[in-house]
């Protein structure tokens, strides 16, 4: 297995972009996966913020390995024809963005769902396919790949509808970003929704929750089975990239007291 990598959503709040690439690379990390939301990294004007993480990601030989956007800022599932184009748009500046920087990935979510009251068909996902026939073209211009994460509230957030999907529709260069946490705040064994997904999933995200909640937590605070995960991928050969992506009050002593815990259970 890879070197941990390290997410830079914790640091939204806290750190510019090329701020968190410094301050994880103390810590030790070298690969990334950056989030573009403002004020962090706007995805709408990266071009600016672009020279000082480029210096960032040279000084420590840094590699970023996807862009991601904030899931609750865009649907290209919505119903509305607007909300689809803008949420298209801004995938395509977080592609650009990705692009630059020499990024395998870009992220996307699987669409968000009305909680209330959702559509008693599959017409969100037909919305969603289109959508992401779109991405997925431009993503092959640039020699890049599309990467799905298994979102609560999304479409496909389970490993069962992520894998029904992507046996129906073969978009060629998209792959899974399997969440464990996200994976548990919906009631889903992470160890068996790796098993389920097994090739498809590229990039893996490791952090904790205590049981029925929707965290993002330090290592070792929640009731997440790292190690039957990371058996599991042991047993999958799995030789993708591992990420972690801890937001709390502290993101970065969380990130290296997680990085400690991880690194005493062998991984």
């Amino acid at each position: 297995m890879k070197l941990l990598g390290a997410h830079t959503f914790g640091t939204v709040w806290t750190h510019d972009a090329a701020g968190a690439i410094a301050a994880f690379s103390e810590l030790g990390f070298r690969d990334f996966q950056l989030m573009a939301m403002a004020p962090h990294l706007d995805p709408w004007t990266w071009q600016a913020a672009l020279p000082p993480l480029q210096r960032a990601l040279d000084a420590c030989g840094a590699r970023v390995i996807a862009v991601d956007l904030p899931s609750s800022d865009i649907n290209i599932a919505s119903s509305t024809p607007a909300a689809v184009e803008f949420a298209m748009a801004t995938y395509e500046q977080a592609m650009s963005l990705a692009h630059a920087v020499n990024a395998k990935w870009l992220t996307i979510n699987s669409g968000r769902k009305h909680m209330l009251l959702p559509p008693p068909d599959e017409r969100p996902l037909q919305v969603y396919s289109q959508a992401l026939e779109r991405l997925v073209h431009r993503a092959g211009e640039l020699g890049m790949r599309i990467l799905i994460e298994n979102i609560p509230g999304c479409l496909l957030d389970t490993a069962a509808a992520l894998a029904q999907f992507l046996d129906r529709h073969d978009f060629g260069n998209v792959d899974v970003l399997y969440d464990v946490a996200n994976a548990a705040a919906i009631g889903e064994d992470p160890v068996d929704g790796l098993a389920l997904l097994a090739k498809r999933v590229a990039v893996v995200h490791l952090s904790d929750a205590g049981k029925g909640k929707w965290q993002h937590a330090l290592i070792g605070s929640g009731d997440i089975d790292f190690e039957a995960i990371r058996r599991q991928l042991a047993d999958m050969q799995f030789a993708g990239d591992v990420v972690l992506e801890i937001i709390s009050a502290r993101p970065i002593e969380d990130l290296r007291a997680s990085l400690e815990r991880l690194r005493a259970q062998g991984w």
